[in-house]
């Protein structure tokens, strides 16, 4: 019999033969650039989703290593295997219960020492492990050289040296095919040890006992083994020691031991990050730069998606014009044109505008900035009586505002997760965008970006003002908190672009089904014949008079928040089922079809070169597409002050119904019902007072 290793078998052979299945997941500390190198590694399309029974972002993607494929895994940012927030208690659930068939463990060569910490914990539960050593390039920088032959031999495991933002990641996949399980490295004091050994007949896995002995409640252990941990901690608490402190301690030592091995000073020269934060982080010149980094943000967004929302709104029209042509029953003409089409198509043409905006923000996010922008913002956080890092759920708030009431869960103080909860319900997530720039666009062309611009900081302003005045109602006292700022990167191209496309396609797969349903609702109650006529506008009508003081007469603007309570982007969908439907749509041929679109694709392409290039000119630039059927028919309905008031409504009255379930599960059912009461009043006191702005 021939040897397979010897005598590779021919092509029939391996599509013959079964495809093995491997997990890998990339565990360390936050800014490490686990993302960067699971871009690096995959070189394919990344995933992003949630992960199973939670709201926390999941990002993977796959690889094929002859007969196998592997699945990467971005575990979130962890310190340490102690949870205190839910990233963390991910973290522990999937290596405790869902053991990986790998651990790939990324360390910051520049912070390598803290890094080891988590390393000799993660070398305590017997997985089989490489170390990854990555931001050489930044060590080299702060004058440090890491010895990575002296580190493999001190650690006993394979380590491989990264530059992932290059793509300089070949040594991974060579060091995975020596992984070995680690053999616990750090000693800890007599006393915790004999409690380990002592544990070991009912918890045989070291780390589990250790984890159970510093005081992490969610381990899968049994009764009887929980009651003989309390034990243990009793007996050491009374002897006068603290298991926690002990094992912290010996990790810490042990960690600094193996660093001043390793790692050799070879210069000295002022870092870059230094000299940046000094006029980033500056007192008087942090907050305008933090809002200049807003406005280009804005700027990039709108400037940039215009010809491209312009196009997909041509082939939204030529696609209606076709479906009208065809020689169909007229209801289901009316459904496919004026439900599907008009209704889905009106939402989709934002996806342009919604991957340019997450494209800025993973910027943002992966250069350090965004880190800068919450320090800067800490002294607002402590005006309103919160933690500073109560900031980072806020800005989550911006992005959708269910992670973000889940991410309150990290604040210590109970006091503080409820401001912080009740104040995420105004911040302008992602859903409420493209109402955001579908009115901004009819009614206020020049100044599109400074309008949404200043909504977004309305909401920000309403939420701290929120959490304020309860904290004076409540007496909380005020929250400390810490930050830790990264070194600044420009993160490569192809990462952002992945990253921007995933979270885009993302977003429209999870809003689809909850759109398709409310959309197509709304056109049954409009065109579907019930006794009377349409529910829908008896109830929209019913409504209407409520809203007069705010400048909204047409019954079809006031109808659009009904299903906007479902999920704020519906509010563009229905508004194009019932604007668009009401009007009527004219057949089109095929080859006029054909030559519309070619022409549109011309207009977005020469659109876009005239936009990169206006794109950091003065205002006064108009940035708005050419009108569409639905922008028409919209400044036709209503005033530019009652079309501010509604953008106002839309900001701030009542959340979707998702962000109302996660309320309801961190701060409670009364508290949650409390609020969806003040949020419209809020909302319409608001919206009231914003229409005084214009004449």
């Amino acid at each position: 019999m021939s040897c397979p290793r010897c005598h590779p078998p021919d092509s029939a052979t391996l599509q013959a033969s079964p495809t093995r299945t491997e997990r890998w997941v990339l565990v360390g500390g936050p800014n490490t650039g686990k993302s960067s190198l699971i871009n690096a590694l995959a070189g394919s399309q990344l995933s992003v989703g949630n992960w199973a029974g939670t709201t926390l972002e999941r990002l993977s993607a796959r690889v094929d290593l002859n007969q196998t494929q592997v699945e990467l895994v971005d575990l979130p940012g962890t310190y340490s295997l102690l949870a205190t927030s839910p990233e963390e208690a991910l973290v522990v659930r999937e290596l405790l219960q869902n053991p990986p068939d790998l651990v790939l463990n990324v360390l910051d060569a520049g912070n390598l020492e803290r890094s080891l910490v988590l390393t000799l914990e993660l070398m305590e539960l017997g997985l089989p492990m490489v170390l990854v050593v990555n931001l050489l390039d930044e060590a080299e920088a702060k004058g440090l050289k890491i010895n990575l032959e002296a580190l493999e031999e001190d650690m006993g495991l394979p380590v491989a040296g990264t530059v992932a933002s290059r793509g300089q990641v070949a040594e991974v996949l060579a060091k995975a095919k020596e992984a070995r399980v680690p053999s616990p490295k750090v000693r800890y004091p007599e006393a915790l040890e004999k409690a380990i050994d002592r544990l070991t007949p009912r918890i045989p896995n070291r780390a589990l006992a250790l984890l159970a002995l510093m005081g992490e409640e969610n381990l899968p252990l049994s009764q009887e083994a929980l009651k003989a941990v309390e034990e243990e901690r009793a007996h050491l608490e009374k002897t006068g020691l603290d298991p926690y402190l002990l094992a912290l301690e010996a990790r810490y030592a042990t960690a600094q031991e193996v660093y001043h091995r390793v790692a050799h000073r070879i210069g000295s020269k002022p870092p870059l990050t230094e000299k940046l934060d000094r006029l980033v982080l500056h007192p008087l010149l942090g907050l305008p730069l933090f809002l200049l980094a807003l406005f280009l943000t804005f700027r990039f967004t709108f400037t940039l998606s215009t010809p491209w929302v312009d196009l997909i709104g041509r082939v939204q029209e030529v696609l209606a014009g076709w479906v009208v042509a065809l020689p169909i029953p007229p209801l289901a003409r009316s459904f496919l044109a004026e439900g599907l089409v008009a209704g889905v198509g009106t939402v989709l043409a934002f996806t342009p505008l919604l991957f340019l905006l997450y494209l800025a923000l993973a910027f943002l996010e992966l250069s350090g900035f965004l880190a800068r922008m919450a320090f800067v913002a800490d002294r607002a956080m402590q005006w309103a009586g919160l933690p500073g890092k109560a900031f980072i759920p806020l800005v989550l708030g911006f992005g959708c505002n269910v992670p973000a009431v889940y991410a309150t869960r990290t604040l210590s103080h109970p006091l503080d997760r409820l401001r912080t909860a009740l104040a995420i319900p105004f911040m302008a997530c992602g859903a409420r965008l493209p109402v955001f720039t579908l009115f901004a666009f009819v009614f206020f062309p020049r100044q599109a970006p400074l309008v949404v611009l200043g909504l977004y900081f309305l909401g920000l302003i309403t939420g701290l003002l929120t959490a304020l005045l309860l904290g004076k109602v409540l007496r909380a006292e005020r929250g400390e908190g810490t930050m830790e700022l990264p070194p600044y990167r420009f993160p490569p191209w192809r990462l952002l672009l992945r990253l921007a496309w995933a979270r885009t396609q993302s977003f429209v797969q999870g809003a689809g089904g909850p759109i398709l349903i409310a959309v197509l609702t709304v056109w049954g109650l409009l065109h579907l014949p019930f006794p009377g006529g349409s529910p829908y506008a008896f109830l929209a009508q019913a409504l209407t008079p409520l809203f007069h003081p705010l400048g909204l007469e047409d019954w079809r603007l006031v109808g659009a928040l009904i299903p906007g309570f479902i999920a704020k982007e519906v509010v563009v969908g229905t508004l194009g089922v019932s604007f668009l439907g009401a009007e009527g749509l004219n057949p089109l041929s095929f080859l006029a079809g054909v030559k519309a679109l070619l022409d549109g694709l011309l207009s977005a392409l020469t659109g876009t070169l005239r936009g990169l290039g206006s794109l950091f000119l003065p205002f006064s630039l108009n940035l708005a597409p050419e009108p569409t059927p639905l922008q028409v028919a919209l400044k036709e309905a209503v005033s530019p002050s009652g079309a501010l008031a509604y953008l106002v409504f839309v900001l701030l009255y009542t959340p979707c119904v998702a962000t109302l379930a996660a309320l309801r599960q961190v701060i409670g059912g009364r508290v949650a019902l409390a609020a969806v009461v003040y949020q419209f009043s809020v909302a319409y006191m608001l919206a009231f007072l914003a229409r005084q702005l214009l004449p």
